[in-house]
């Protein structure tokens, strides 16, 4: 299948894009950057520059694709902004295009702190982290791409971590730049986990789907978890212990005078479960424990930066 990637230059964009391009699909990503274009090259897809608020720059290609994966993403103010752009170049490749099928990126924060409650697809939106607010309008927005004629699957990861970018990977640049590692106050939040690989299969096995049939365009969402449950203490204690520094608390008010809203999603314990992800799509994690795993992950950290020790 042809499969146009939204974001293809990012964490999780870059990821998918080699995933679905190593497993046969011709597979086109939206790059801002000459050097972001040669890396997706190197990964075997096929670079598109432009910017993803100038549709016309990219639209050629986004219509002619079977699937379009939307993962771009940006920090603070711009989130929202870059994602309601996304939305309308894919809504644009629905409409006036041959896209059948959209995999969105959303997460899970948009279900708040679960007080330790286990949460689902079918628990209502109705407590989102800040931060988040604004994605549960845009996840319908995507949902409302099925009556177009496009399959949709909303896909909510829990914290990605894996390779050398994401909040876990900042850890351990914590630990060599401070020579310790913070947890937000107490430390005793549940830090959902998944690993980048194995987001990147999940959105894999949603692309190859086989479609229910002419005129009936699934629309659905996706928690994408490892079923680790971890605080954030455990964690950055196994950070800690694998590259040898000390862990300590991150005071609760200094957390959100420094981040602000950001503070208050690290500071949320989420509780939520991928059974459906497991259930219809056959997803399968092979990562399932940060803690566990932790020295091969740092040891892979260490091997991207070009082998940097504390």
């Amino acid at each position: 299948m042809r499969v146009f990637v939204l974001g293809a230059g990012g964490y999780l964009g870059g990821a998918i894009a080699a995933r679905l391009a190593r497993t046969g699909h011709e597979v086109h990503g939206l790059v801002r950057s000459d050097m972001g274009a040669a890396a997706l090259a190197a990964r075997g897809v096929r670079p598109v520059p432009g910017d993803i608020h100038q549709h016309a720059g990219y639209a050629a290609a986004l219509r002619n694709a079977d699937i379009v994966v939307h993962a771009a993403a940006a920090p603070g103010p711009e989130a929202a902004v870059v994602d309601r752009a996304a939305l309308e170049a894919v809504r644009e490749g629905v409409t006036d295009g041959r896209v059948r099928r959209v995999l969105y990126t959303s997460g899970v924060w948009v279900y708040g702190d679960t007080r330790g409650r286990v949460v689902d697809e079918n628990t209502p939106l109705t407590e989102p982290l800040p931060l988040v607010n604004w994605r549960i309008a845009h996840e319908e927005a995507a949902l409302a791409l099925a009556p177009r004629g496009a399959s949709v699957a909303v896909f909510q990861p829990s914290i990605v971590y894996g390779g050398t970018q994401g909040l876990l990977s900042s850890l351990f640049a914590s630990a060599h730049q401070r020579k310790t590692v913070t947890w937000p106050g107490t430390g005793d939040q549940v830090w959902g986990l998944v690993h980048i690989e194995d987001l990147a299969e999940a959105y894999r096995i949603a692309a190859e789907r086989p479609d229910p049939g002419q005129g009936h365009p699934r629309s659905e969402r996706f928690i994408l978890n490892d079923g680790s449950e971890q605080t954030a203490r455990e964690i950055a204690e196994a950070v800690a212990g694998a590259t040898g520094v000390t862990a300590q608390s991150w005071p609760r008010e200094d957390v959100l005078a420094k981040l602000g809203p950001y503070g208050e999603a690290l500071l949320a314990s989420q509780r939520v479960t991928a059974a459906k992800a497991r259930r219809e799509l056959g997803w399968t994690p092979q990562h399932v424990s940060f803690a566990t795993e932790v020295d091969e992950l740092y040891r892979e950290w260490l091997a991207a930066r070009g082998g940097a020790t504390p």
